[in-house]
């Protein structure tokens, strides 16, 4: 009888050996999916957002933009200048002999980015007259005053001729153009030209100015030279009459 129930039970027991790696694998499934669910829990807890979280990068990003307007350079920059100015004068050219005199200019100019102002004034008492200009300016070209750039201008020239007591503001338009060579050495110009306005004691006045030089830059100085010739036109009840000025200008820059 034993015998009996133990061949009867042996097919079951055979069953049950077969079945148990299945068993196995299919806890092993389970374990490796639990897992998996943590994992992805984990991952949405770290991309978490919170408003603790936003107000502290806030914070680190007031602090970054304060560092930065510190040590950023500043958007201003200040040219201020002088030169010895020796002229030789005629008048209709051609005809009779030049006049030597000298002068003295000072230059002030003020930049803000691409925009900025520029006041001269020279000082000629050998020839009678001083005068006084203010220019708006604008850089198309270049980044800095002590940089190659292109720029244009507009602006007023005021003359007080004290021989004749005649006060004489023309309007100007200008360009100019200044090119390193290297770091330290480059060239500049600029051309000007003053619109005709009428006087009445002078007529009709109009006029222009062309420069060229060269410069050499020590840190915030520079030394430079410059030739130029400035031609004023007289328009006198149909009677023409040319002033030339030539000659050369030696300064000093310096660069704030």
């Amino acid at each position: 009888m034993f015998r009996f129930k133990l061949q009867r039970c042996l097919p079951y027991l055979l069953s049950l050996t077969l079945a148990s790696p299945a068993i196995a694998g299919e806890s092993g499934s389970s374990g490796n999916g639990s897992k998996d669910f943590i994992q992805r829990a984990e991952r949405r807890e770290n991309k978490r957002w919170t408003l603790k979280e936003w107000l502290e990068q806030k914070d680190r990003n007031r602090m970054m933009d304060m560092w930065l307007s510190m040590n950023a350079p500043s958007p201003f920059e200040v040219m201020l200048g002088g030169s010895y100015n020796s002229i030789q004068t005629q008048t209709n050219p051609g005809g009779a002999g030049a006049n030597k005199f000298t002068s003295y200019q000072a230059t002030l100019s003020t930049y803000a980015q691409f925009v900025g102002l520029t006041a001269e004034y020279e000082n000629n008492t050998q020839e009678g007259f001083n005068d006084l200009s203010g220019l708006f300016n604008l850089r198309l070209v270049g980044n800095s005053i002590q940089g190659s750039y292109f720029a244009v201008h507009y602006g007023q020239r005021t003359r007080n001729i004290t021989t004749n007591q005649v006060r004489l503001s023309q309007q100007l338009a200008q360009s100019s153009l200044q090119l390193y060579l290297t770091k330290y050495f480059g060239f500049d110009g600029l051309y000007r030209y003053y619109l005709s306005i009428n006087e009445p004691t002078l007529g009709d006045v109009s006029g222009n100015l062309a420069e060229a030089g060269a410069f050499i830059d020590f840190k915030n100085f520079r030394i430079f030279g410059s030739w130029y010739n400035e031609t004023t036109i007289y328009n006198n009840s149909g009677v023409e009459t040319n002033t030339n000025r030539t000659g050369i200008k030696t300064g000093l820059k310096i660069f704030y």
